[in-house]
């Protein structure tokens, strides 16, 4: 169970990179969750008086869980996971379920196990994108050593069922982001798969005949608002685009340079930008640190995604590098939603950012997420060297 582990064979680049975003995480929080400053602070003590210390110790201690969490899904040899997949994806069902009866609803979505007692809540769906990169990664994997892609119909049938059940409770629950994020994984799994033309021919045609009647029969008025900003901002009313304004505000204010972390009372801090610790944090970054800053941010995340597809391609076999991509789906989902409805290029779908928004269950699957890839790479096939004398 736990063959070839070795921390001499941890990819230290991606290490090095996820640790340096967590960090410039918190800094990020504390700022964007500090009391507005005035100009008159003098010492490290009075910046440190207006910290939001709840909200940075539970951010510290998310940080911690998800870091065990890596842990264990880095020892235990990934091939092992094929054992455990419809375990885990049963599992999470069960809770998906569960949520009908004991949920609380946060957002417009029935998502969260609450326990007040902690102070804690736990998210079912953000669990869920990880027993799906590994069940959809067994099943495909398997007809890929079988028939050397996913060229079969009963092969693509089977893993859109799988995805198809946790993907109508999350969509019941009115949690459109995450459904959305579980589809991008399947959709980036079959691709690597080289599934036939013809199927994503077939899916595209479908979407275009389902997306309107999802729109007009299964969105809320709340959701469909959500959109209509999205495609024609000028055609609804301001309340709806309430959000996204205060978003382009904060971020337009940035300039180029920023106005500094912990700067004097920005727009976030004086909470004109709404959630501005979870889902729209990239807005109060931006204001921070500006355009230069933000963008070395975007290129610190487009560098460990392509460095993660890097590692897929070095996997040692099929399954561990669909498990890879489908890490690299589930981070690219979240990264162009939720700095695009920032921006107001997306549709806002309460998507957090990886790494830096609030929310513990996000961060544990961020990091389980990068304890598979480090897995994966652990475990490759060693190039051998040939003797230069042959």
């Amino acid at each position: 169970m736990f063959h070839n582990f070795s921390l001499k064979k941890t990819d230290w680049f991606t290490v090095l990179l996820v640790l340096a975003i967590i960090g410039f995480g918190i800094v990020a929080l504390a700022s964007v969750m500090s009391r507005p400053y005035d100009g008159t602070e003098s010492g490290l003590s009075d910046y440190l008086s207006h910290f939001n210390r709840e909200y940075l110790k539970k951010h510290i201690v998310n940080i911690a869980v998800g870091l065990a969490a890596l842990a264990v899904f880095l020892v235990v040899d990934y091939s092992y996971f094929k054992h455990f997949a419809m375990l885990l994806y049963a599992g999470i069902i069960g809770l998906l379920l569960l949520l009908f009866v004991f949920g609380a609803v946060r957002g417009g979505a029935l998502g969260w196990f609450v326990f007040d007692s902690l102070e804690r809540a736990i998210q079912p769906g953000e669990l869920s994108k990880i027993a799906i990169i590994i069940m959809e990664a067994k099943i495909v994997s398997a007809a890929m050593d079988e028939h050397g892609g996913l060229f079969r119909f009963v092969d693509v049938l089977k893993a859109l069922a799988f995805t198809a059940v946790p993907f109508l409770i999350i969509v019941r629950q009115s949690d459109y982001g995450t459904a959305i994020v579980l589809l991008v994984i399947t959709v980036c799994i079959f691709f690597a798969a080289r599934i036939k033309w013809y199927y994503i021919a077939g899916a595209a045609g479908a979407a275009a005949v389902g997306l309107p009647l999802v729109y007009k029969y299964v969105l809320t008025d709340t959701q469909r608002r959500r959109i209509d900003v999205f495609l024609d901002p000028s055609a609804v009313s301001s309340d709806a685009k309430y959000h996204v304004e205060q978003s382009k505000m904060a971020i337009g204010s940035g300039r180029i340079n920023g106005k500094g972390l912990f700067g004097e009372a920005t727009l976030a801090q004086l909470r004109y930008v709404p959630a501005r610790h979870t889902d729209f944090i990239f807005s109060g970054i931006t204001e921070a640190v500006g355009f230069i800053g933000s963008a070395a941010l975007i290129a610190a995340y487009f560098i460990l995604l392509l460095r993660w597809i890097y590692i897929a391609m070095r996997a040692k076999d099929n399954f561990g590098m669909l498990l890879v991509v489908g890490v690299v789906g589930l981070f690219t989902a979240h990264i162009f939603e939720n700095i695009g409805m920032t921006m107001g290029l997306m549709p806002v779908t309460g998507i957090p950012l990886p790494f830096i928004s609030y929310g513990g269950s996000n961060m544990m699957v961020n990091l389980i997420g990068v304890g598979i890839v480090l897995n994966v790479y652990m475990r490759r096939v060693e190039r051998t060297r040939l003797h230069p004398n042959g």
